[in-house]
């Protein structure tokens, strides 16, 4: 027993205490308890540390942020706080599976966004991020979450009471995560935590740590004098989210993002792609087809772009036909009004046709030619045009469009009308009507 509660197993180990699951034997609540080795509960210094972590973790308060509900002390000096027990794993398992979900990465890197700007708003500084310290809890109902564990080594730079106990001069974290500033042991800020989870972002879209090193030293000197490479070296990734990463692990703290939020805001922004991060991870001689992928969530609106092209393109086809079917008609007017018999002579075939001549005072009876309706058959000299003719269609489509009013006159007795040949075969009322002929447009 420990406390009230019963140890169950271990289920963790770190570098100042153990973790262990543990559960109230009477009601069944389940909690993680984190115990301090006996070695460092005699080191006061050491002593302030851990209590300073509770009184982090509880001074935010964030749903992100482990919590930490109960303090106490072994009865051989050991000290210990219980905390709430999440199933799940860190995210350094959860990266060593494999890729992970992209959309799924961006989720749980916001949510460290939160629960660093809500600690770093109350003055508290992590300074040990890393994905071992990223709990992914999965939950029996509902998606995962992430919670940020052990600000051990926070400080509290807004108590002056409770300044943590490690000096300027003294460096302490993890060397792969930490900023220039924390391994030269300089005075630090929030900028620090921005500069670990850019780490982290690296981690996560390129697979691999900006600097890789066998030895502590070779790490802390990369961290102070070399430039991290670019991710898409590694992975094939977008310009906005390899910028944003690289801001972030600016050796100059002044020119990392100003705050967690506005990190969370631009990752936001640059890091919505779909599908998986296997895309994103893909070598880069595959980076067109990364981008492609990348790009799933424009191929409807190019296609319902090339849809509506196809449909203007379409339309235009069909105003163009209309425009040559009209102007077609037009011309056909035209020619038939240019050859009507009522404004060109007759044309004389045989002197056996010629017209008799008209009297003086039969002429002025005549009406005006251009009111003459031309035989019912016409005469040898004028030939009927061949069915399916623009002008045989013309004369239809003109009779039908032009005013009663303005017609030729009907039955006009004509003096002396010309011989007409013999009648020929009358040609029915479809042929005359047009109902049999094809349309020549």
């Amino acid at each position: 027993m420990l406390g009230e509660y019963q140890i169950e197993r271990e289920i963790g180990r770190g570098g100042m205490g153990t973790v262990y699951a543990a559960q109230h034997p009477t009601i069944g609540k389940r909690v993680a308890i984190k115990v301090l080795e006996l070695a460092f509960s005699c080191d006061p210094a050491l002593v302030r540390r851990f209590l300073d972590e509770a009184r982090a973790v509880n001074k935010i308060g964030h749903p992100n942020i482990i919590d930490v509900f109960s303090f106490g002390q072994l009865p051989d000096g050991r000290q210990y706080f219980v905390m709430e027990f999440l199933e799940g794993e860190t995210m350094a398992a959860w990266l060593g599976r494999g890729r992970p979900d992209a959309q799924e990465a961006r989720r749980l890197l916001l949510q460290v966004c939160e629960a660093l700007e809500a600690a770093h708003r109350e003055g508290i500084i992590h300074r040990d991020l890393k994905p071992e310290n990223l709990w992914i809890a999965r939950p029996k109902h509902g998606e995962p979450y992430m919670k940020v564990l052990d600000f051990g080594i926070a400080k509290l730079v807004a108590d002056q009471e409770a300044v943590n106990v490690t000096k300027t001069g003294m460096a302490m974290g993890t060397p792969q995560f930490m900023s220039p500033e924390q391994c030269i042991g300089r005075g630090v800020d929030h900028r620090t935590d921005i500069y670990a989870l850019g780490v982290i972002l690296f981690r996560v879209y390129s697979g691999r740590l900006p600097f890789e090193a066998e030895s502590v030293a070779e790490l802390i000197t990369a961290q102070l004098t070399q430039l991290p490479p670019k991710p898409s070296e590694f992975a094939a990734l977008s310009a906005p989210l390899e910028n944003l990463i690289l801001s972030c692990l600016d050796k100059k703290p002044e020119n990392r993002p100003a705050s967690a939020a506005e990190l969370g805001l631009r990752l936001k922004e640059v890091a919505q792609v779909g599908g998986s991060v296997t895309a994103v991870h893909a070598p880069v001689h595959h980076v067109g087809k990364a981008k492609a992928e990348t790009r799933k969530g424009f191929s409807v609106e190019e296609e319902d772009n090339g849809g509506a092209a196809r449909a203007r393109r379409r339309n235009l086809l069909l105003a163009a036909a209309a425009t040559v079917v009209a102007a077609g008609a037009l011309v056909a007017w035209l020619a038939l009004r240019g050859s009507s018999p009522a404004t060109s002579p007759t044309p004389v075939t045989s002197p056996a046709v010629l017209p008799a001549p008209v009297a003086p005072a039969a002429a002025a009876a005549v009406p005006p030619p251009a009111v003459v309706q031309p035989p019912a058959t016409p005469p040898a000299a004028v030939p009927a045009p061949p069915p399916n003719q623009p002008a045989t269609v013309a004369k239809r489509l003109l009779s039908r469009s032009t005013p009663a009013a303005a017609r030729p006159a009907e039955n006009v007795p004509v003096p002396n009308p010309v011989p007409a040949e013999p009648a020929r075969k009358k040609a029915t009322r479809a042929a005359r009507q047009g109902l049999i002929e094809e349309n020549p447009f």
